[in-house]
C-alpha cells in the first residue's frame, strides 16, 4: 500500500509538472512565470501574441482529470456573466494536448499579509471600516449577480493603485446551488483518511460574510500588542479580549462569524456598517489608505 501510495504521488506530480518559461499555450499564450497553484489548477502570467497584453492563464490540474476541467468550465461561466473593473475579466478558454485552459485579464497588487508583515501597514478601526466597505460594494455586486464566491481569503483580495480586486472563482457558485459533484474517492483509503473527501461550503451570502469577519480581523490584530505581563499566561484570550475595539464593531464580527444572530445578507451588514462609518464622522485625516 505504501509503494502504491508513492507511485500515485510520483506519478501526478509528473503529470501536473508545471509548464517552462517561454512555453506557448495554445499557440498564442507565451508563458512568463508560474504565479500560482490550486488543488485544480496551476496559473501562469503570460504575454497573449496576438494582443500583447499581458493575461492569467489557468490549467485544470491533469491529475484531476475531468473533475478539475468541470470546476474550469464553472469559473468561465462565472466570469463571462460577471463584467467589473475590479474582477478579472474571461477572454479565452481553450483545449491544448488534453489540457484545459482559461484565460483571464491579468490582475497583480499587494495582499493584506503584504502590506502588514512587509510594508508594515497598520489598520485601526477607522482604516477596517473603510476597506472593508470597499471590500462589501465588490462582494455586493457579485452576490447581485446571483453567486457566491466562497473563498474570499488573504491572497484573494489585492490592494492596487488605492482600489481592492477580487480574484480567484474557482470555488463560486450560484447563491443556492448544490456543492459540485465530489471526485471518487479509492474505497482501499482507510475511514479516517484526510484524502476521503472534500468539505464544501454552503451557496449561501452567509459564507462571504463569514470570510469577511475572518478578513476583518486579520485586519485589526495588525494593531496588537501582546501584554508582555502575561507571559506565563496559559489561558489564551479570545479576539474580544485582545483587540480593544468599540461595541458597536465587536457585536458587528460576532454576527459575522455567526457567533450571535448572523445577518440575513450582505446588504443588511453593508447598511450597518454604512451607519457605523457615518455615525462616527470620522476626521479626514485619521481616514486610512489601501
Amino acid at each position: 500500500m505504501r509503494l502504491f501510495s508513492y507511485l500515485s504521488s510520483f506519478i501526478n506530480a509528473w503529470r501536473d509538472y508545471p509548464a517552462e518559461q517561454n512555453t506557448v499555450l495554445g499557440n498564442r499564450y507565451t508563458v512568463q512565470q508560474r504565479i500560482g497553484e490550486g488543488s485544480y489548477g496551476i496559473i501562469y502570467k503570460c504575454r497573449d501574441q496576438q494582443s500583447g497584453n499581458v493575461v492569467a492563464v489557468k490549467q485544470s490540474r491533469p491529475s484531476k482529470g475531468d473533475y478539475a476541467k468541470e470546476l474550469l468550465n464553472r469559473e468561465a461561466a462565472i466570469l463571462r456573466s460577471l463584467q467589473h473593473p475590479q474582477i478579472p475579466a474571461y477572454r479565452d478558454f481553450f483545449t491544448d494536448n488534453r489540457h484545459t485552459y482559461l484565460v483571464m485579464s491579468y490582475m497583480n497588487g499587494d495582499t493584506l499579509e503584504d502590506l502588514i508583515f512587509e510594508q508594515d501597514m497598520k489598520y485601526g478601526e477607522v482604516e477596517c471600516i473603510e476597506i472593508t466597505l470597499q471590500l462589501l460594494k465588490l462582494v455586493r455586486y457579485i452576490h447581485d449577480q446571483g453567486y457566491v464566491h466562497l473563498d474570499l481569503r488573504i491572497p484573494n483580495v489585492l490592494f492596487k493603485d488605492g482600489r481592492i480586486q477580487l480574484i480567484d472563482f474557482g470555488l463560486a457558485r450560484r447563491i443556492g446551488e448544490p456543492p459540485p459533484l465530489q471526485a471518487p474517492v479509492r474505497k482501499k483509503f482507510k475511514a479516517d483518511s484526510s484524502a476521503s473527501s472534500v468539505q464544501y461550503k454552503d451557496s449561501k451570502e452567509s459564507e462571504d460574510l463569514r470570510d469577511i469577519g475572518h478578513f476583518m480581523l486579520f485586519m485589526l490584530y495588525s494593531t496588537y500588542e501582546p501584554d508582555h505581563n502575561n507571559r506565563g499566561a496559559t489561558v489564551e484570550r479570545s479576539w474580544q479580549e485582545e483587540l480593544h475595539l468599540s461595541i458597536e464593531l465587536q457585536n458587528m464580527i460576532r454576527r459575522l462569524m455567526q457567533l450571535s444572530e448572523p445577518y440575513s445578507s450582505s446588504l443588511q451588514f453593508m447598511h450597518e456598517l454604512q451607519s457605523l462609518a457615518n455615525a462616527r464622522d470620522y476626521p479626514s485625516d485619521k481616514k486610512g489608505s489601501l
